[in-house]
C-alpha cells in the first residue's frame, strides 16, 4: 500500500515528454564517446572476411588445432567487417548507434502498446537504457536484443488489436536472429513461449489467464522454427547451444560475462538490487498482471543471476511491465503539440551525428606492437605456430597468426570441435595442474606472446626453458623458441 500510494504521487505532467527522449539520447551518447572494440570484435571480423572471401567455415581459421568449428553468426561478422573494412572505426560508431536506437525505438513502442502513456512508456525506456548502456559493445547480442524487443513488440501489438498482421513479421525476426546470433535463436522460441501459454484460459489460486486466439500464435512459432534451418548449418546451429555449454560449471568459474552475478563488484550489486526492485514492484501489482509477465520475470530473472551476460534478457523481457504502474484510462500526452516532436527529432540527430566526430578513437590492442615486429621478421604465418593467452589471441588471428587459443571459448570443447577439451587444457595450465613444460614441449611454439600477469607470464619469467626474450613491455613478453 506504502509503494502504491508513492506511485500515485508521482507526479509526470510538468515533465515534457522530450527531455526523457533527450536524456536517452544523452546516455547512448556518453556511452559511445567511451567506445571500445570488444575483444571478440576481433575474431568476428576475422570470421566475416573468410566468409566473404572463401565460404562459411567448418574448421576454426587461424588455429594451430585442427579442429571443426561452426559459425553461428556469420551475418553479424560479414556485417561488421564490411563496415570496418571501407568504412572504418566511425562506421562501426554508427552501426552501434544505430542498432541501439531502433532498440530504444521499439522498446518504448512495446511500453506504449502496453501503456497508452507516453511518458510512462519513456521514464521506463529511460531506466532501460541505462542499464542496457552496459551491453552496448560490438559483438552480436546487440542483434539479439533488437530481435527480441521486435518480437515482444510485435505479439503484444497481436494481444491488444488481434490483428494477425503483427504476427507475419516473427519468421523474418527468427530468420534475422539464426544468421545473426543462432546461438540465441532457441532463447527467442522459449521467450515466446509464455504468451502460448496465457492464451489459455486457466486459473491457478490468484493467477489467472483470460487467453487470447492461440491458433494465429501456434503457426507464427512454427513458422519461426521452421525458419531456423535456414542458415549455412542447418540443425546444427539451433543445438549450438545446448553443445557449447555443457561445461557450463567450467565456464562460470573461469569466464567473467558467464559467471554467476554477486556482491563482489559495483556492476552486480546494482544488478541484483535492479531484479530485487522489479520483483518488489512486479509483485505488488500480481492481481492485475498477466500471466505472460510473472513466468518471463521468473525465467529471465533466473537466467540473470546464472550469468552476467544474460541480464539483458531480464532487462528488456521483465522492464516493459512496470508501464502497467503508471498506466492511465486516458493518454496524457494527447494535449501536446508537434513542436515537442520536432524538438524532440532534432535533438536526436544532433546528439548521433555529434557523437561521430566527438568519440575518440578506441584503443588498440596491447599486443599490437607485438604483433608489427612479428610482421617484420616472419616471413610465412601460416607456418608459425603462436601461443598468446585467451584474450589475445582474436587480435593475432585477425592479422594472420596462428594461435593456441582465443576467446571463443566454446569451439575449444571437445563436444563442439570433436577432437579435444582444449580449453579445460588451458585451465589447467592456468590452475597449475599441467606441467608448463610439459605443456610447451607438446605443442613446441615458434612464439609465446605472454601477458606478464598470466600465470605463464610469471612461470616463464622464473625460467623461459628453451625460449628467449625478443621483446617485452609493460603488458606482455614475446618469446623466440631457441635454435637448436
Amino acid at each position: 500500500m506504502f509503494l502504491k500510494k508513492i506511485i500515485n504521487k508521482l507526479n509526470l505532467k510538468p515533465i515534457p515528454s522530450y527531455q526523457y527522449a533527450y536524456l536517452i539520447c544523452m546516455i547512448i551518447f556518453f556511452r559511445m564517446i567511451s567506445f571500445q572494440y570488444d575483444n571478440d570484435f576481433w575474431f568476428t571480423i576475422n570470421q566475416g572476411r573468410y566468409v566473404l572471401e572463401h565460404t562459411f567455415p567448418t574448421f576454426a581459421i587461424n588455429s594451430i588445432h585442427n579442429i571443426d568449428f561452426l559459425y553461428q553468426s556469420w551475418g553479424t561478422g560479414v556485417l561488421f567487417y564490411t563496415v570496418y573494412n571501407y568504412i572504418g572505426q566511425y562506421g562501426m560508431i554508427a552501426l552501434m548507434l544505430i542498432v541501439s536506437l531502433l532498440t530504444v525505438y521499439f522498446f518504448y513502442k512495446l511500453c506504449y502498446v502496453i501503456s497508452n502513456n507516453k511518458r510512462a512508456s519513456l521514464i521506463i525506456t529511460t531506466l532501460a537504457l541505462l542499464l542496457y548502456s552496459f551491453f552496448i559493445v560490438t559483438r552480436p547480442h546487440i542483434f539479439t536484443v533488437l530481435n527480441l524487443v521486435i518480437m515482444l513488440y510485435l505479439l503484444e501489438s497481436y494481444i491488444k488489436t488481434d490483428n494477425t498482421k503483427y504476427l507475419y513479421w516473427l519468421p523474418l525476426v527468427s530468420l534475422f536472429q539464426i544468421n545473426m546470433h543462432g546461438i540465441y535463436f532457441i532463447v527467442l522460441l522459449i521467450i515466446l513461449s509464455p504468451y502460448l501459454i496465457n492464451s489459455f484460459k486457466f486459473k491457478i489460486f490468484n493467477i489467472e489467464s483470460s487467453g487470447y486466439r492461440k491458433r494465429p500464435l501456434l503457426i507464427a512459432f512454427l513458422c519461426m522454427l521452421l525458419t531456423g534451418f535456414l542458415n549455412p548449418y542447418g540443425y546444427k546451429t539451433i543445438i549450438y547451444g545446448f553443445s557449447s555449454y555443457q561445461a557450463s560449471s567450467l565456464f562460470n568459474n573461469t569466464i567473467i560475462e558467464l559467471m554467476a552475478l554477486n556482491f563482489h563488484n559495483i556492476t552486480d550489486k546494482l544488478f541484483i538490487i535492479t531484479i530485487i526492485t522489479v520483483f518488489v514492484l512486479h509483485f505488488s501489482k500480481l492481481k492485475k498482471i498477466p500471466i505472460r509477465y510473472t513466468l518471463l520475470l521468473l525465467g529471465t530473472s533466473y537466467l540473470a543471476l546464472e550469468a552476467y551476460k544474460s541480464f539483458y534478457l531480464f532487462l528488456f523481457c521483465s522492464f516493459f511491465p512496470l508501464v502497467l504502474l503508471f498506466k492511465k484510462d486516458k493518454n496524457i500526452d494527447d494535449n501536446y503539440s508537434n513542436k515537442y516532436h520536432i524538438f524532440h527529432l532534432s535533438l536526436t540527430i544532433i546528439l548521433c551525428v555529434g557523437s561521430i566526430f566527438l568519440i575518440n578513437k578506441p584503443k588498440d590492442p596491447e599486443i599490437l606492437p607485438f604483433i608489427d615486429y612479428l610482421d617484420s621478421v616472419v616471413e610465412n604465418k601460416e607456418n608459425i605456430k603462436l601461443y598468446t593467452d585467451y584474450l589475445d589471441g582474436s587480435y593475432a588471428e585477425f592479422r594472420g597468426y596462428y594461435c593456441y587459443i582465443d576467446p571463443r571459448g566454446e569451439i575449444f570443447l571437445k563436444t563442439n570441435n570433436n577432437k579435444e577439451d582444449i580449453y579445460e587444457e588451458f585451465d589447467n595450465l592456468s590452475k597449475l595442474v599441467v606441467n608448463y613444460k610439459e605443456f610447451i614441449d607438446k605443442y613446441n611454439f615458434d612464439y609465446m606472446l605472454v601477458n606478464k600477469e598470466s600465470t605463464m607470464g610469471y612461470l616463464m619469467k622464473d625460467d623461459s626453458y628453451k625460449y628467449t626474450v625478443i621483446k617485452e613491455n609493460n603488458t606482455h613478453t614475446l618469446y623466440k623458441l631457441n635454435e637448436e
